[in-house]
Formats: C-alpha cells, sequence, structure tokens
C-alpha cells in the first residue's frame, strides 16, 4: 500500500492493483493512435499489482515499481489526488 499525507492534511491510501491499472505510461495507455497494453488487458498477473517501490521524480510526480519489473509509469501528484477522489 503506498499512502501520501497531501499539504491540507488529507490523506490518500493506494493498494497496488488500484495503481497499476491506472498507470498512465505509452506502454499501457497507448500513444500515436496505438491502444496500450491494458486498453486490451482483463486481467493481470499477481506480479504485476504488488508494488515494490516508489521513488519521487523532481517535486512533481513519484515513479511506482511492481514486483514484475514495469516502472515507467510517472504517476504525478495531479494525477495521484485525480485517483483518490
Amino acid at each position: 500500500m503506498l499512502t501520501v499525507t497531501w499539504e491540507d492534511g488529507s490523506i490518500s491510501r493506494f493498494v497496488g492493483e488500484q495503481l497499476r491499472w491506472a498507470c498512465p505510461c505509452a506502454g499501457c495507455r497507448g500513444e500515436a493512435g496505438i491502444p496500450g497494453r491494458l486498453d486490451t488487458a482483463k486481467e493481470l498477473p499477481e506480479e504485476e499489482l504488488r508494488l515494490q517501490d516508489v521513488a519521487l521524480v523532481g517535486q512533481y510526480a513519484l515513479q511506482i515499481g511492481f514486483v514484475s519489473g514495469h516502472s515507467t509509469g510517472i504517476y504525478t501528484f495531479r494525477y495521484l489526488r485525480s485517483l483518490a477522489s
């Protein structure tokens, strides 16, 4: 579970499955009119859904890594906040 405490004091908790299905990377979401992997997947293996690590990207985002090795998604804080709503 990833827990984020926002500047306004509110707290958001995200499980790996939620974050994996929300991955914003081009491979998952598609690019140049080509659908991404998550656009066609009905389910993902367990190792795709478990968080492994999190790294800060500048002061605006987190790069989230999963046990499967997938770690190309950059989750901006604005995007994470929208997922929590």
